[in-house]
């Protein structure tokens, strides 16, 4: 894994596809069942190391929310449905479905940039959390002075007072089950699995886009309110940097995951990209590279107009995805600029043959694996596949990808 992230030839192509719900469902259990057990996780993920043996342990079981949903259901999320939880739609079997809205009102910018704590507390709380409805009438303006000690009677509001509770009483057992995912981690570390991350971060404008927004606000914003749009990308960078830091100091990992959702070729102009998306996503590059730690871009979607601005980041530095890409073009313009991976659709291992596979394996391998700088990875993440296809998937990265 050294050796390709440095542009270099290893042994061998390294094997490191990332899971969404495969290692569960394969181990018997539904996303219903880990979503509220994480002893059910843990089992499941142990099961799929010791089986498929990739070269690193991916994405951990907390990543995925596995054992997090009665804090999600005492907080009463809206912002997500999820299998199991009660009333939802989400099939047993599937991944957690985010539930995209316009939470910040187009009118609302000013707001969020002159007092975002303010509108946080008392605008997205509570149109995002049942438990924090009350926290809407709370507010702290008055209470300088003289004012301190009248605005303490907010806080024996009945509402406010369970709200807050129940934010100490949460955040309490959230401490405990991170602490128990830092265990299990050490656990697979013992095992023999390379811990892979070190944190997630976002971009500023997904920030914006995704949490917000949403895709159709924020695309309208880019038109009617454009400086507005760079004020909040610019207000939330400094988040996407200092929180990746701050997860890195506590892991043993060495990627940062850097999800691109709305930088993709349909979603943006070009111009649009340069001007609103890449400028401060290449400062958080740049920012990780500076802490001794590597940015893992993860493009989603189509990403071939892109290609031009990634050639820009610190050679040898980062890895980046393609999940859809001309992967010739992508290896001739970074091959010497950064380690790939990617390309390979899970639908191939939910509905392909194991000629299909082997093939497409193959041809990914001859691809990108010239030279170095290449790990195997899928275009996107492993679901509901066929154990089969996954195990011809593995089996053809390491007897094939040999150098």
């Amino acid at each position: 894994m050294e050796d390709a992230l440095a542009l270099r030839e290893p042994d061998r192509v390294p094997c490191s596809p990332e899971y969404m719900t495969f290692p569960f469902l394969w181990a018997g259990y539904t996303m219903a069942e880990v979503n509220y057990d994480m002893e059910k996780a843990k089992d499941a993920v142990r099961k799929y190391l010791n089986h498929f043996q990739p070269d690193m342990s991916g994405c951990d079981f907390g990543s995925l929310f596995c054992g997090q949903m009665p804090l999600l259901d005492k907080l009463g999320v809206k912002w997500m449905q999820w299998a199991g939880q009660k009333g939802a739609v989400v099939d047993d079997r599937s991944i957690f479905q985010y539930i995209e809205k316009e939470y910040l009102e187009e009118e609302e910018y000013g707001e969020l940039l002159s007092d975002l704590t303010g509108w946080v507390t008392n605008k997205y709380f509570p149109r995002t959390v049942k438990a924090l409805e009350p926290l809407a009438n709370l507010h702290f303006s008055s209470m300088r002075g003289y004012g301190l000690l009248p605005g303490t009677l907010q806080f024996c509001d009945p509402g406010v007072v369970n709200a807050l509770k129940t934010l100490a009483e949460v955040g309490e057992q959230y401490a405990a089950y991170w602490g128990e995912v830092a265990r299990f981690n050490e656990e697979v570390v013992e095992m023999g699995f390379v811990q892979k991350y070190a944190g997630t971060t976002t971009t500023a404008f997904d920030a914006l886009s995704d949490c917000l927004r949403g895709t159709i606000g924020t695309m309208m914003d880019l038109m009617t309110q454009p400086e507005n749009v760079k004020r909040a990308v610019e207000l939330f960078y400094p988040g996407t940097l200092y929180g990746a830091l701050a997860q890195a100091e506590h892991s043993n990992g060495r990627l940062v995951m850097i999800p691109l959702h709305k930088g993709m070729d349909t979603f943006l102009s070009d111009r649009q990209y340069r001007e609103f998306y890449w400028d401060t996503l290449l400062r958080l590059i740049s920012g990780l590279i500076d802490h001794g730690l590597t940015p893992w871009v993860y493009t989603e979607g189509p990403y071939d107009t892109r290609l031009e601005c990634l050639m820009d980041v610190p050679r040898g530095k980062c890895l980046i995805h393609f999940e859809q890409a001309d992967l010739r073009r992508a290896k001739k313009l970074l091959g010497n600029v950064a380690c790939l991976s990617g390309g390979l659709s899970s639908r191939m291992l939910m509905f392909g043959t194991r000629e299909q596979v082997v093939d497409k394996v193959k041809e990914n391998i001859d691809i990108l694996a010239p030279g170095g700088g290449y790990i195997f990875d899928l275009g996107d993440s492993m679901g509901d596949c066929k154990p089969e296809l996954v195990e011809a998937m593995f089996d053809t990265v390491r007897t094939y990808g040999v150098y």
